[in-house]
């Protein structure tokens, strides 16, 4: 296990999947070697979600956040300039992109949260597009969280429970969901926080996307979803599902896009079983995926050039190929 991650940080093991609980027919498939944190990739054998375990305890995922997650990412270190940092990562603009998706299905005056706000890009559009809305978020990230938030009146609480019941009209969670301790709970909370006819909007990862390498499971992602899964996950929650499958932005290829209704009190239930073909289509998926000798030497290339170079400029070098793909996409 690297310096940089510490072993009581995770909370014990309980062989209980993260999601529903169950510990029947739980596969192990390897461990993590992102950052060889101790932790290994399972597969729930009743609702076909994927998990890292151990998980996190709650002081130790607070503290792996404000210590090295930042610097394990180096695309989301600045280096230098801070107006092309967000230039090339293009939060603005992907923004803009999801809040028009959910523009017209908010009612004026809206009260509208979003969870883990980031930089605060997403709250920045929906201000600009909407000034009637009503705009509350929650992001622990106290230093940067109103980075691109523009002349948005937001008002930050420490999470959604602080909010009264059935006062909401929307809630967004992008690529949140994934890093959660309990993700369930978090959506139930969410069902709660809506008012009836309120709607939920979630991306996460998509499991099943294009994924060639072990390195695509790493620490700061507790749990992997299909689309199968999540709906599944949502209704559990008491949310009626009206889509979840592939993101329809062209540049979230790779991301699930859920979007799901409160209509009446929500009534928990238990997350419902995966068909059998289910789990060996993910079976199947997780296994074809190798770790070879060249896996191996990008690895490691990859940790001698952050050691060497820093994040930062390793970060900037990630920036300005997402943004060079980014052009290449708007010229088709």
């Amino acid at each position: 296990m690297p310096e940089h991650f510490h072993a009581d940080w995770l909370a014990p093991d309980t062989g209980q999947c993260r999601v529903c609980g169950s510990s029947v027919a739980q596969r192990y498939f390897w461990h993590e070697v992102y950052t060889h944190s101790g932790q290994a990739l399972m597969r729930c054998g009743y609702c076909a979600t994927v998990y890292l375990a151990p998980g996190f305890s709650a002081a130790g995922l607070e503290r792996f956040y404000t210590g090295p997650y930042r610097r394990l990412f180096p695309a989301e270190v600045p280096w230098r300039n801070r107006a092309r940092f967000f230039s090339w990562r293009g939060d603005t603009d992907v923004a803009r992109e999801r809040f028009a998706l959910i523009d017209a299905k908010l009612p004026p005056q809206g009260r509208l949260f979003e969870m883990g706000a980031g930089f605060g890009a997403f709250l920045g559009q929906a201000a600009q597009q909407r000034p009637d809305l009503q705009l509350s978020a929650s992001e622990p990230d106290i230093a940067q969280r109103q980075a691109l938030t523009g002349q948005a009146s937001v008002h930050f609480v420490e999470s959604l429970a602080a909010l009264p019941e059935q006062s909401l009209d929307g809630v967004a969670a992008f690529h949140v969901l994934e890093h959660l301790i309990d993700p369930r709970g978090f959506l139930e909370l969410a069902a709660q926080r809506l008012q009836s006819g309120g709607r939920l909007w979630l991306e996460v990862p998509d499991l099943m996307s294009e994924w060639q390498t072990r390195l695509f499971v790493h620490p700061a992602h507790l749990s992997y979803f299909c689309a199968d899964s999540l709906r599944r996950l949502a209704e559990a929650a008491g949310l009626q599902v009206l889509y979840c499958g592939a993101h329809p932005v062209c540049a979230l290829a790779g991301t699930l896009w859920l979007e799901a209704l409160r209509t009446t009190p929500p009534v928990c239930r238990p997350v419902s079983p995966a068909a059998q073909q289910q789990v060996e289509a993910v079976d199947q998926w997780i296994a074809r995926v190798g770790w070879g000798y060249r896996d191996r030497i990008k690895a490691l290339l990859k940790a001698l050039g952050l050691r060497v170079l820093g994040p930062g400029l390793i970060g900037e070098w990630q920036r300005w190929l997402q943004h060079r793909r980014h052009l290449k996409r708007g010229r088709r």
